[in-house]
């Protein structure tokens, strides 16, 4: 699914036109963009956990060349479904 099918979704459900629809979509997605970046942390009660986590400097093994590899710090996006969400996809 992308977002013009998403978009299309929320007019069919709701009778807003499409570019209400559009605007809705892209002003909720930005928003959860802005307060992931800022807050690093977003939770959605039946959707899960958004949380940006900071990764150190590592060093891992290069096994063709038998050396060790610096990997730089980065954040990572990291998402933990919540757990509606995990019992509704067993069913």
């Amino acid at each position: 699914m992308n977002k013009n099918s998403l978009v299309n979704k929320v007019r069919v459900r709701s009778s807003f036109n499409k570019e209400l629809s559009s605007n809705i979509f892209n002003f909720v997605f930005d928003e959860i963009k802005r307060i992931v970046l800022t807050d690093r942390k977003l939770s959605i009660l039946e959707l899960g956990e958004f949380e940006v986590v900071h990764r150190k400097m590592q060093t891992v093994p290069d096994v063709r060349k038998q050396a060790e590899i610096l990997l730089p710090p980065k954040d990572k996006l990291i998402y933990k479904p919540s757990k509606e969400l995990i019992d509704r996809l067993k069913d």
